[in-house]
């Protein structure tokens, strides 16, 4: 028997973007139906008091003890962990924390079920991520969770001056069509009101054609990974296309937005570009609510922690473990979840001035996406470090042992050994004079199942 998507691989074109709006429907109730506005009005209204750190606090504490008591009562997992744990109403979320150990992403892996909450079957909706890592991860939550997720979302892009409905190209690794594809590099799901372009297929032969689509559909904002969006706008610009629509913005998300990459995009498209952080857990929201100059924590929509490697939460200015407690799914609930990026508090001391002013300056990555050093040193955020390097299209460091890097490079095609030299040099200076280097020259990297970009990867544990 066919399966339903070789049936929709089969089919041509225009058919395939009426199967799309059919799936987008079904998508848009799920997320955008019967109690959305509810649960908007209720993001909005909670989004009034943010500066008001009591409010902020007394909302996390109250939020905070439910959700133990919740899960106490209704999550297997919680049921056995926490069976010793006392609470008090009146304790504070600092209090609480201290008396709930650290929940290690590989758990939730390996036993999902256990933190299934006893729910009517009806009323869960199953989830599959990847992660970057390529190991699935099965989620569950409940379809109000799923609409106050996107609530939380649609508040943030309110904030950048668009609206989830309004008309939009997204860029991620959907498989939209067959490799045959010759003509059209996009989708259109005119249920979400969306141009949906598949990051597997941006090429210098297929930039062309990716720019047109995007100006005949004409969207408002971009929604996209930071590389995908990066390569298309790169290859358009050494072929002398500019163009000519007017975005209101572009948020990106999934991968590092890298400094010169926002830099890039904001002068090629002439909008600015805001990043935001979530997850299909739904264990946090983090977001560059309308600036670029940090990301703020979503306090409504959880807690977030920084901690360091003695476990400890860490100073501004200092980088750490990301730990999140969710509010949102009660379906599936993670509390003190550490999700394996590493983040780095905003150097400024109302940083952490209360948990409703943690802000973030830049987000690093998955935790073992980051170098290390024979010395200990675990040093990410490596992107400085191809600052005045020209001719290198793109380039994956993977460290195969403390004093190993391997070097996966994308030259352009008139570049020689002289980038590979001073990137070679810049490495060095920034992590170690003694470590050692190894050149693969690819025609392109591969990115993973779900089609994302790792820049950095490591086998180093």
């Amino acid at each position: 028997m066919l399966s339903l998507d070789s049936v929709y691989m089969a089919l041509p074109a225009r058919l395939q973007d009426f199967a799309l709006s059919f799936y987008g429907y079904r998508l848009k109730s799920d997320r955008y139906g019967a109690g959305f506005t509810q649960c908007l009005n209720e993001v909005k209204d909670l989004s009034i008091g943010f500066e008001d750190s009591r409010f902020v606090t007394d909302y996390q504490g109250n939020r905070l003890f439910k959700l133990l008591e919740y899960a106490k009562k209704n999550v297997p997992y919680y049921q056995d962990c926490y069976e010793n744990l006392t609470l008090r109403p009146n304790m504070s979320v600092a209090d609480m924390l201290k008396s709930i150990p650290i929940l290690d992403k590989d758990i939730v892996r390996r036993s999902p079920e256990l933190f299934k909450a006893r729910l009517a079957e009806r009323d869960h909706v199953e989830i599959q991520t990847s992660g970057s890592s390529g190991a699935p991860l099965n989620i569950s939550c409940s379809k109000n969770a799923l609409k106050l997720n996107y609530a939380h979302f649609e508040n943030f892009l309110l904030k950048c001056g668009v609206s989830s409905l309004d008309r939009s190209a997204t860029f991620a690794g959907r498989k939209l069509f067959s490799n045959g594809e010759r003509k059209r590099f996009c989708r259109i799901n005119y249920a979400m009101n969306t141009l949906l372009c598949s990051s597997y297929h941006i090429s210098s032969s297929t930039a062309a054609a990716y720019m047109a689509d995007l100006e005949r559909w004409a969207p408002e904002f971009i929604d996209s990974y930071p590389s995908a969006i990066y390569e298309l706008s790169r290859l358009a610009l050494s072929q002398g296309i500019r163009y000519r629509g007017r975005l209101k913005c572009i948020v990106t998300s999934s991968e590092t937005l890298h400094e010169h990459q926002r830099v890039f995009l904001e002068g090629y498209f002439g909008c600015p570009v805001y990043d935001q952080y979530g997850q299909a857990e739904m264990a946090g929201f983090l977001a560059q609510y309308g600036t670029i100059e940090h990301y703020i924590a979503n306090p409504f929509y959880g807690i977030a922690e920084v901690l360091g490697e003695d476990g400890r939460h860490v100073l501004p200015g200092e980088s750490g473990a990301l730990v999140l407690t969710g509010f949102v799914n009660e379906g599936m609930p993670l509390i003190r979840y550490r999700i394996g990026d590493r983040v780095t508090v905003l150097d400024d001391s109302s940083a952490l001035a209360g948990s409703h002013a943690l802000k973030i300056r830049s987000i690093e990555g998955r935790q073992d996406d980051v170098v290390t050093l024979s010395d200990g040193r675990r040093v990410g955020r490596l992107d400085p470090a191809f600052k005045g390097v020209v001719g290198i299209v793109e380039c994956q460091i993977v460290q195969e042992a403390v004093d190993l890097l391997v070097l996966n490079v994308v030259l352009d095609s008139n570049s020689g050994e002289e980038p590979i030299n001073r990137l070679k040099g810049n490495l060095r200076e920034r992590l170690d004079d003694r470590i050692e280097f190894k050149v693969v020259k690819c025609d392109e990297i591969p990115r993973n199942a779900a089609g994302k970009f790792r820049s950095v990867v490591s086998k180093v544990l």
